[in-house]
């Protein structure tokens, strides 16, 4: 069953709609944007109007809600290019083999992270533990993992051996 809409919101409704389209739309520039963000915020008043309404000028929350809206959405869109650029520049490193690339980056977190540090850093395993915050005897045991996972991936026609207790020294062979 449909939830009935307060006739005092639908007054507020009718008119607010369109000064605070004017208001978006002089602020994010387009009517396309303007009139979804407007949809998402009086969406947002319709489900608190019962403390809205007595709100001294709803119709500027209203416009707020969807000016934070715009924010939100324009900081994830800038996320996004961010870790866009970063994949692509990753992507047009020639001295890194793809294989190996995409081997690394599907490793577990922590796996991937202790490789990084111990590997391509030379970091100690206490050196790893501090900046990861964790004991240099866990920064081994990842570091195990994580090779015998590349190991794995990248010569998976190879049987796998037990990895010997230094597999830093294994590394660096």
């Amino acid at each position: 069953m449909a939830r009935r809409i307060p006739s005092e919101f639908e007054a507020f409704y009718r008119d607010a709609k369109d000064p605070c389209f004017r208001a978006l739309l002089a602020t994010v520039g387009s009517a396309q944007e303007a009139d979804d963000l407007l949809a998402e915020s009086f969406t947002r008043a319709l489900s608190r109007w019962s403390e809205l309404r007595r709100h001294p000028r709803p119709e500027a929350w209203v416009v707020r809600t969807a000016l934070n809206l715009h924010r939100d959405r324009w900081r994830r869109s800038q996320r996004q290019q961010r870790l866009l650029q970063r994949r692509e520049a990753v992507d047009h490193v020639d001295v890194v083999d793809p294989a190996l690339m995409a081997a690394v980056q599907a490793l577990p977190e922590r796996q991937r992270e202790v490789v990084a540090l111990r590997v391509l850093l030379g970091l100690s395993a206490e050196q790893t533990g501090d900046m990861l915050g964790v004991d240099p005897g866990t920064v081994g045991t990842h570091l195990r993992r994580g090779l015998a996972a590349l190991r794995a991936a990248l010569h998976p026609e190879e049987s796998v051996e037990p990895c010997n207790d230094n597999p830093t020294q294994e590394v660096l062979q």
